[in-house]
């Protein structure tokens, strides 16, 4: 764990380099902090981007600081932009990243409450739970949604608390605090401290990556809705 430490203890120099430029500024450079370690965890065919999303219902997400998106499905580029618009059946995981967790958590819960109804489509796909493959048919997924503070709370009962008392609507699925290395995943039911929360949040997000391992989506929503999605119709 020591090499996991040195890159905690790295990342907080960073945040802590980083106070002085105006908070707009702060913002990117946080967020793009964490998508670099995360684009240098993970191997070449996952990217790490920003965004919005949308689903087949027409619902979207608003921005996102960081968009996981699984390897072999679509997305769509902004010309002249960094940000990116998502179908849902595209993402793994949506990170939501902040200074402070404590004072910032209302934010969370603003996410939260825009991307967890959005639903991703599948005809079927293989999944992987509780150490066995699974063979589901046509069904309906949401995105797992995790949140990163750089700072926040200094143990894992005040960490569990907090998720505790958090509407289903609005909460997080996993929440990580660098500084005290705080780590609560709900889904897979982990939790640690210090160098040891930082690697429950790596593992955590490979699961987010892989856990459809294979998986044949229904796209055709999107072109029943395209007007509602933002893609334009036939002209």
């Amino acid at each position: 764990m020591g090499r996991l430490e040195g890159i905690r203890e790295i990342l907080m120099a960073h945040h802590a380099a980083g106070r002085l430029p105006p908070s707009a500024s702060k913002g990117g450079e946080r967020e793009t902090l964490l998508r670099e370690f995360l684009t240098k965890v993970f191997p070449p065919p996952f990217r790490f981007g920003t965004g919005a999303i949308i689903d087949q219902s027409g619902q979207t997400s608003g921005q996102l600081d960081i968009v996981a998106e699984f390897p072999f499905f679509p997305s769509f580029p902004t010309p002249g932009a960094a940000e990116r618009l998502y179908l849902a059946e595209s993402v793994s995981f949506v990170v939501e990243v902040k200074s402070d967790l404590i004072a910032q958590w209302s934010q969370v819960e603003e996410t939260g409450k825009a991307l967890i109804p959005l639903r991703r489509l599948w005809h079927g796909h293989l999944n992987f739970l509780g150490g066995s493959l699974e063979i589901v048919d046509a069904s309906t997924s949401r995105i797992p949604f995790v949140a990163v503070g750089f700072k926040g709370h200094k143990s894992l009962d005040a960490l569990q608390r907090r998720l505790q008392e958090t509407p289903e609507s609005q909460r997080p699925d996993a929440v990580l605090v660098l500084e005290s290395g705080a780590y609560v995943g709900l889904l897979t039911k982990s939790h640690a401290m210090g160098a040891a929360g930082l690697f429950s949040f790596c593992v955590d997000a490979a699961y987010f990556a892989t856990n459809v391992l294979t998986a044949h989506p229904d796209f055709t929503g999107y072109f029943r809705n395209d007007e509602a999605a933002g893609m334009g119709g036939n002209n």
